[in-house]
């Protein structure tokens, strides 16, 4: 019993402390519903919804009345010269240098514009909007990986977490054993070359042991990462309903008809056709108001006094009328063009794509269904078998030979039937995905 007191000491015993220093045990339902919440991928997809709403108001900016107000100081350290003609002041065919101006100008305006009408100003705002909606599609898009990545780092805990518990079980097995063979060598019945074998073996296992126990560390920080939680926080994982897995009947999955990756591609191709038509608009002419009112000072001496100040005041409107740009909105039409049919073959190809990976998970699903079925008949046969072993060993009646091979098959059907359980787990996600229906993972984690 000493050999197993200090295995639980590297591998029981330190789960045991970890539960004090974590005293919150994370479910699968728990770690999803924080992940929807508080995953680094969740506040990343919330800002870029907020960076789009934000587009939209500086679109809609655009059809609000500009109002800018201006000031300058200005003063002359040498008047500029200006020829003026001789004829002036009688003198023909002479010129006479004059300086104009005065040495102190200060200014002061406010100019206001209003675009009466521009083709793409509208079409900018349509364009701003279509991409919020964008931004909120892919924002359930990563919804869907959370879920998706959450689950599978969760069941690869718990596959590692379940192999563990096998060595230690296969441990507490070998190191009867090994008490047992010990006596029998005190009293010559048995070899002590059997008694070495046996102490291989129980050294094998205690390293597999720690081997896994960092492993299961490891996947645990990954899966804090997903979720949100900082490395150095609390964080246990309840791997209470280990012992439950299990599989239930074959459900009916159907293949959805509209998935998300494809509403992304279609709003993505919508917003394209927004910009090609808003590039189209660019030959139009666009028509804005404006006014401007402001007041000059102009002194040789800058001394602010009511005089002398002089204002102005202009109103008018403005027509642009594009004529040649170089075939620069050409240019930028076909690149969009072009952009346009790749993505045509972008959205075949993703739903052909998604047609193969839900088929390929249903078939697959079955597959390890009927896996898992055997397994779990392999696996009673296993124990079965080894427990006769284990009491013609202690009869003397089979050698230790035989013994361990049949203790190492029990382990490697044990190993078997965990892999394929959890294969099943994550193979019924990847339907799920598949089929469009991974929320119901939020509402039910026991699939």
């Amino acid at each position: 019993m000493r050999t197993i007191l200090i295995l639980f000491a590297l591998l029981v015993t330190g789960n045991a402390v970890k539960a004090q220093e974590y005293p919150q045990r994370f479910s699968l339902q728990q770690c999803l519903d924080f992940a929807i919440n508080n995953s680094y991928a969740t506040h990343r997809a919330n800002l870029n919804i907020d960076e789009a709403r934000q587009q939209i108001n500086e679109s809609r900016s655009n059809v609000l009345p500009q109002i800018n107000a201006s000031g300058s100081l200005d003063h002359s350290m040498v008047l500029p010269t200006t020829m003026l003609p001789g004829e002036l002041i009688g003198e023909t065919g002479t010129q006479i240098p004059v300086q104009m101006g005065s040495k102190n100008e200060l200014d002061f305006g406010v100019s206001i514009e209003q675009v009466i009408f521009s083709p793409t100003l509208f079409t900018g705002v349509k364009i701003a909007k279509n991409n919020q909606e964008l931004q909120r599609l892919r924002a359930a898009m990563t919804r869907e990986e959370i879920i998706f990545d959450v689950s599978n780092a969760f069941y690869d805990i718990l596959g590692s977490m379940q192999e563990l518990d096998n060595i230690i079980h296969m441990i507490a097995k070998q190191d009867s054993l090994y008490l047992l063979t010990e006596k029998r060598v005190e009293e010559n019945i048995t070899r002590e070359v059997d008694l070495n074998r046996i102490k291989v073996n129980l050294t094998n296992l205690q390293a597999r042991g720690k081997n896994m126990n960092n492993i299961i560390s490891q996947q645990k920080r990954y899966l804090q990462i997903l979720i949100g939680i900082p490395i150095e926080d609390a964080f246990e994982v309840d791997d209470s309903g280990i012992k439950s897995i299990g599989i239930s009947e074959l459900r009916d999955y159907s293949q959805p008809q509209n998935r998300i990756e494809l509403d992304v591609l279609n709003k993505q191709r919508e917003m394209l056709e927004l910009e090609i038509r808003s590039n189209k608009m660019e030959y139009l002419p666009t028509l804005s108001a404006m006014a401007t009112a402001g007041y000059q000072f102009q002194s040789d001496r800058l001394n602010l006094t009511r005089e002398p100040w002089y204002s102005s005041a202009i109103v008018g409107v403005r027509l642009t009328i594009p004529i040649f740009d170089g075939l620069g909105k050409r240019s930028r039409i076909k690149q969009k063009q072009i952009r346009l049919q790749s993505l045509d073959w972008d959205i075949r190809e993703t739903r052909q794509t998604l047609s193969a990976t839900y088929l390929n998970a249903k078939n697959q699903l079955e597959v390890i269904y009927e896996l898992v079925q055997v397994q779990s008949e392999n696996l009673k046969l296993a124990e079965k078998v080894y427990s006769q072993t284990m009491a013609l060993y202690t009869e003397g009646l089979a050698n230790i030979t035989d013994l361990l091979e049949t203790e190492t098959s029990l382990h490697e059907v044990k190993i078997a039937y965990t892999t394929e359980l959890l294969r099943y787990k994550k193979t019924e996600i990847d339907l799920l995905k598949a089929s469009g229906t991974l929320e119901y993972l939020l509402n039910n984690s026991k699939i």
